[in-house]
């Protein structure tokens, strides 16, 4: 997409260029995205702040001549009335995070078997609400657009719509993750006058026998309840999530019959992870043939109905948007705790942790925190280094490489090296868009 397809409209803070040494991002929140740009159409959007359009674009083409100079200009939508946001380069990741995950608190009425975050009781130092709009402040600042919202149960938090319309007149959108059971019409109306980017609603199946098996007796019924309060008085729309476990892999299809039947505009699949409460059960641990079985299944599901889906196949080739090894931890997105403990991805272990917002800017957390460091440092083993598939998939994820006892340098629990010989190609699954236009 280029920039030229993004119209401004009445979004409040809708453009935010991020500018570093590595090059230039633009964040859309029209379309939620970041997209990539050029050295050459940076300089355009910044000059075009003080310089008519036309001399924006003479002055490029003195620099770069006027055949690049034309082609940056067709590209971006000028004159840029966006917010900037530079920021000094570091190694191995972005100058600052693009997504933070927020537990906004510990506190959960429900007993999820897999939940990362081992919530129940509602810490007794949680961040306050001043707390956390000063952290929406620093992100602001920082250029970091996405906030994750989760918890616990983040309904619990009277003051949660309070906090999604500070992220909003800051221009950071808010994705909410819950449980459902909290919703109520007065709460979804105060909620629509200001929504946030996305709200999800955590089931694990089509039906109470599956979702309950994992989330707790009753969970199922009171989830739909506020499903249904979502479809029937919540204008802005919904999507479903669903954790991916030996306990539903063959339930995916269940799962977008769920979605088409209450109107949810995407469903949300991602695998268990060996985190929390998962840790104490290893049967919950989500392997890459269960996760692939159940794309697989919701793929064909949803094709038939017309479902939107975000379900990444495992071994479908896509590049990665960082440089180095291993995820997206430290490099793209970081974790914040309910009561401020900064780490590089909320799933890994307590001690990998680098400090508290209280004590310490977010952005010199990130870029000093030292299991921060410690990720960005890592380099791939031989094996991963000499595999067929590491421009894909970079090592994988840390929590499962930990997890297995692989350690931060080591390879993911999910690794097909043994079975990859390096001239074998990944599979590429068609996504349901090119599904359908191969067919016209």
């Amino acid at each position: 997409m280029s920039f030229r397809q993004i119209r401004p409209g009445m979004i409040r803070h809708r453009f935010t260029l991020r500018v570093d040494e590595g090059g230039g991002l633009l964040y859309d929140r029209g379309s939620h995205a970041y997209f990539p740009a050029s050295d050459d159409e940076v300089f355009l959007l910044l000059a075009s702040r003080t310089l008519a359009s036309d001399d924006a674009v003479a002055r490029l083409a003195e620099r770069v001549g006027r055949r690049r100079a034309r082609a940056a200009a067709r590209a971006v939508e000028l004159p840029f009335r966006g917010r900037v946001v530079k920021l000094d380069p570091v190694p191995g990741a972005y100058g600052a995070p693009l997504v933070a995950h927020l537990g906004v608190t510990q506190a959960c009425n429900f007993s999820c078997a897999h939940c990362y975050s081992s919530s129940g009781r509602r810490a007794p130092d949680e961040l306050s609400l001043s707390e956390i709009e000063s952290l929406i402040g620093a992100l602001a600042r920082i250029g970091c657009q996405k906030l994750v919202l989760g918890g616990g149960e983040p309904f619990l938090r009277a003051d949660l719509p309070r906090i999604i319309r500070t992220a909003d007149a800051r221009g950071v959108d808010c994705f909410v993750h819950t449980n459902g059971s909290r919703l109520t019409v007065s709460l979804l109306r105060e909620l629509a006058r200001c929504p946030p980017a996305g709200l999800a609603v955590s089931v694990e199946g089509g039906d109470a026998t599956t979702s309950d098996a994992v989330r707790g007796p009753g969970s199922f019924e009171r989830a739909m309840r506020g499903v249904r309060l979502l479809r029937d008085a919540y204008p802005p729309g919904f999507n479903l999530s669903a954790t991916i476990g030996p306990w539903n892999r063959d339930a995916a299809a269940g799962l977008v019959d769920l979605a088409h039947e209450v109107c949810a505009t995407l469903l949300l699949l991602r695998p268990a992870y060996p985190a929390g409460e998962a840790l104490a059960a290893p049967a919950l641990e989500c392997s890459r043939r269960d996760f692939a079985r159940a794309v697989e299944k919701a793929r064909e599901r949803a094709e038939k109905l017309g479902v939107a889906l975000d379900a990444l196949y495992p071994d479908e080739a896509r590049a990665p948007d960082f440089q180095g090894f291993g995820c997206v931890a430290a490099r793209v997105v970081l974790g914040i705790s309910p009561t401020g403990e900064v780490t590089p991805c909320l799933n890994l272990p307590d001690s990998l942790g680098s400090g508290n917002v209280r004590q310490m800017p977010l952005l010199k957390l990130w870029r000093d925190g030292p299991s921060f460091v410690a990720l960005r440092a890592t380099n791939p083993p031989a094996q991963c280094a000499s595999c067929a598939h590491y421009d894909v998939c970079r090592g994988g994820c840390r929590v499962r490489a930990l997890s297995v006892g692989n350690g931060l340098s080591g390879k993911d629990s999910w690794c097909r090296l043994e079975n990859s010989p390096k001239h074998a190609k990944l599979r590429r699954l068609p996504s349901q868009q090119e599904g359908r236009d191969a067919r016209r």
